[in-house]
Parts: C-alpha cells; sequence; structure tokens
C-alpha cells in the first residue's frame, strides 16, 4: 500500500481502502521485490513477467507468473510506447533492429 490508494472520498471508501490494505496488500518494499528481482536475478530470462507468488499476486516470493491477457500484443505495445513518449516528451530511437 503506498499513498495512492489514500485518495479516495467518502467514509466507506476510506474504511473499505484500510481493511483492504490489512488484509489484501503488501508492504511497498514488498512490492517492489518482483521488479528488483527481474531486475537482477541471473535467473529470469528476457521476456519473463515476474510477480508475487501469494494469493492473487499481491504479495509473496517473486516468481515468473502469466501474462496478463494482451500483454504481449505488438500492436498494444507500440500504442503504449507511442503515448508514453508523448505524454512524458522523451522519445527513444531504438534502431531498426530493436524488437517491435
Amino acid at each position: 500500500m503506498t499513498n495512492l490508494q489514500q485518495h479516495g472520498s467518502g467514509l466507506l471508501t476510506r474504511i473499505i481502502t484500510q481493511i483492504s490494505e490489512r488484509l489484501l496488500m503488501g508492504s511497498p518494499e514488498g512490492a517492489a521485490w518482483p521488479s528488483l528481482y527481474a531486475a537482477t536475478s541471473p535467473h529470469v530470462r528476457s521476456g519473463q513477467f515476474i510477480g508475487p507468488a501469494g494469493r492473487d499476486q499481491t504479495s509473496g516470493t517473486p516468481e515468473p507468473a502469466k501474462l496478463p491477457k494482451g500483454a504481449n500484443d505488438p500492436d498494444q505495445g507500440r500504442r503504449l510506447w507511442a503515448a508514453s513518449e508523448q505524454l512524458t516528451g522523451i522519445t527513444f530511437n531504438l534502431g531498426a533492429g530493436a524488437p517491435a
């Protein structure tokens, strides 16, 4: 849980967020663990999706996980990349040999 979840309005939303935080979500440090593992582990292969091994992938030891539906769709990837460049104002020239 980070403060991203703390901006709900209304009493019911705040109560549900607090209950969910305690029962379902891990710490911000724990949430960073799969990303760090994916970036540094010699056991991770390029293209693998790494996520927490716990229930509903909300906590637990990092491990290879099933890709979410559409995550390996090249057209969606190109649209996401283009939108990211447009919104950030940063363009990357990946060269002709870069994967799509």
